[in-house]
């Protein structure tokens, strides 16, 4: 698992069509901080539940698992409506929300795991080769 760095933005590896620019799946260049007015709020829900002790530790692991490439185990889709990234790992269940300016907006482990992600997809809508799925779809 490789971090994003300066050559690698938006997940895109060397040679990518797509290096430096967004995709369907990323569409944040690299996750700065936790959005610093919910890290509080979303600590006290998900950091003792994921068995962290503190809200520093919270906060660092949610950074380094939102730069992570990972295309073998995680999953990611842009929010058709804001472009936040929607990104999970189907292995260890971590689940995280990043605004396209790179703010870590959530971190946790949902109770339904994939269920979950895949509701994600329908609630907020994905755009695979300018076809909507999920959230007003039209057939």
């Amino acid at each position: 698992m490789a971090t994003k760095g300066a050559s690698n933005r938006y997940g895109n590896s060397n040679g990518s069509r797509h290096q430096g620019k967004p995709t369907g799946t990323i569409n944040y260049p690299w996750a700065k901080a936790f959005n610093k007015y919910s890290l509080d709020k979303h600590f006290d829900f998900h950091g003792k539940h994921m068995g962290f002790d503190s809200i520093e530790s919270y906060k660092q692991h949610a950074i380094k698992f939102a730069n992570t490439i990972d295309k073998k185990n995680c999953l990611s889709f842009v929010d058709a409506k804001t472009g936040a990234t929607y990104k999970y790992n189907i292995v260890t269940n971590e689940f995280a929300i990043i605004t396209k300016d790179g703010y870590i907006v959530t971190y946790y482990k949902p109770e339904n795991g994939y269920d979950y992600y895949k509701e994600q997809i329908m609630k907020h809508g994905k755009v695979i080769g300018g076809k909507k799925y999920g959230k007003d779809k039209k057939d």
